[in-house]
């Protein structure tokens, strides 16, 4: 234990900005998963905790390393602390992130604001009990940039890359900026952790194989506008 809360403290000193911190921190148990995803559910590994990781949990903000106000939402266990289970409503995570004070709301400026489309996902998670769950099942031959691609992109990266002050300059919020990076080799390169490219999402757990395969998928046929 030592040694994870040590890495976590290096880390929270090498990466700041929407660096985010290293995610070696108490285990959560393991998750609760369905071999079939049900489109009724959202599932927190799958539709929650990538929000989370890219919008709210780096460095200087509720990250490992830095857990500002105390708030620690690395981890399941640590977004348990501000949820209130079947209740939306009365649970601290939703409410900062429909906040409509700017001083108050979550994330914080610069960031973008969460799309409602992610609020809705959050406040859907919470009120269907707050599971630690996931699902396993993987669709690459339906892939499509609207119902596949944006989502992911918009979960795992966008909680850097977008806003006024996107990290490295980079936004990523509509189809001509990620079909640019597609294009020029960019994604599947830092997705894969290919040499040469830096790892995303950064400092974070690599997208799942299943995203990465969709994301594959999509590239090879030409990362068509569908």
């Amino acid at each position: 234990m030592k040694k994870y809360l040590l890495i976590g403290f290096i880390s929270s000193l090498l990466y700041t900005s929407c660096k985010h911190d290293s995610l070696y921190e108490p285990i959560d148990e393991p998750p609760i998963v369905d071999t079939e995803c049900d489109p009724n559910t959202v599932y927190f590994i799958n539709d929650v905790l990538p929000i989370i990781q890219s919008s709210c949990a780096f460095s200087g903000c509720h990250g490992s390393g830095s857990a500002q106000d105390g708030v620690d939402l690395s981890t399941y266990a640590g977004i348990m602390q501000e949820v209130q289970a079947f209740d939306a409503n009365d649970s601290k995570l939703y409410e900062v992130i429909i906040e409509n004070d700017n001083d108050d709301v979550m994330p914080p400026n610069p960031y973008s604001r969460l799309t409602t489309a992610q609020i809705l996902l959050i406040k859907n998670w919470i009120n269907q009990g707050a599971q630690n769950n996931e699902c396993s099942d993987c669709n690459t031959t339906a892939v499509t940039f609207a119902q596949t691609i944006s989502p992911i992109i918009q979960n795992n990266c966008q909680g850097c890359h977008s806003g006024t002050a996107p990290q490295g300059n980079l936004s990523l919020t509509n189809y001509t900026q990620v079909k640019t990076i597609a294009d020029n080799g960019k994604l599947l390169g830092t997705i894969n952790h290919s040499n040469g490219f830096v790892p995303m999402p950064y400092n974070q757990p690599q997208l799942s194989d299943c995203k990465i395969d969709q994301i594959t998928s999509w590239v090879n046929a030409g990362s068509p506008n569908n």
